[in-house]
């Protein structure tokens, strides 16, 4: 028999759900039976991959949830022409807010799935490739284009014709007149290099993880730098 992948994988739109950080909370506070620091950390984060898999199987399918919230929103439109009581006006502001909710988390799931067959099939001369390739092509579009006098030119050709005029203006015409750069300001020997072996500071990791990228390709452990930004509070 082949054996299953069981690859853990953190999914974005897990965020969004109010009962993840007491999830995230709970795990990350268990108690470790270790001292080196680098083996807590290994520790809690193996915790970690556990409690989601664990709490996802509490997850009603978003697939099967949308339709469902779809099929009760079409019984109000058959009643349309009746007046609604207040109870039934506040049950279907609930459902719209619901729907809105899942589609949001349906964007989310499908948006990471689209980056990972990028990643595995963005080469290829797939199907997928060819439709990436076509809106690619139809977001690459110049509106507009300014001469030198500051008009702006928005026809097709005449964007080309200034586009060519400014190309071949360009070049050809520029000349090698010397270096200007003095390299002997670039050596300083007198640096005080103390502060490289000082130990890296609070803020200096919370700014790190601050302006890391969000949504990146996942470490060895599944948890890419959405996660990390969002839960690093308590992480």
């Amino acid at each position: 028999s082949i054996p299953n992948n069981f690859l853990f994988r953190f999914e974005n739109y897990w965020l969004e759900h109010a009962d993840f950080f007491s999830v995230v909370e709970q795990s990350w506070s268990a108690p470790i039976n270790v001292s080196d620091a680098a083996k807590v950390i290994s520790a809690k984060f193996k915790n970690l991959r556990m409690a989601p898999k664990i709490w996802k199987r509490s997850l009603s399918n978003l697939k099967t949830n949308i339709a469902n919230v779809k099929l009760v929103m079409g019984f109000f439109c058959l009643v349309e022409f009746k007046d609604l009581s207040i109870v039934e006006w506040n049950f279907e502001s609930i459902l719209e807010k619901k729907l809105q909710t899942l589609l949001h988390h349906q964007r989310l799931y499908w948006k990471q799935r689209g980056t990972i067959k990028w990643v595995t099939l963005g080469d290829a001369l797939t199907k997928f490739f060819h439709a990436n390739a076509t809106i690619k092509y139809r977001r690459n579009l110049i509106t507009m284009l300014e001469d030198d006098t500051g008009s702006s030119i928005v026809h097709h050709q005449a964007k080309a014709d200034l586009i060519w005029t400014a190309f071949k203006q360009r070049l050809g015409v520029s000349r090698f007149s010397g270096m200007n750069l003095d390299l002997d300001n670039f050596f300083q020997h007198d640096v005080e290099t103390a502060a490289l072996t000082q130990p890296f500071s609070t803020e200096e990791i919370d700014a790190v993880v601050k302006s890391l990228p969000s949504d990146k390709a996942p470490g060895l452990d599944g948890f890419n730098t959405y996660f990390i930004k969002k839960c690093w509070p308590k992480v």
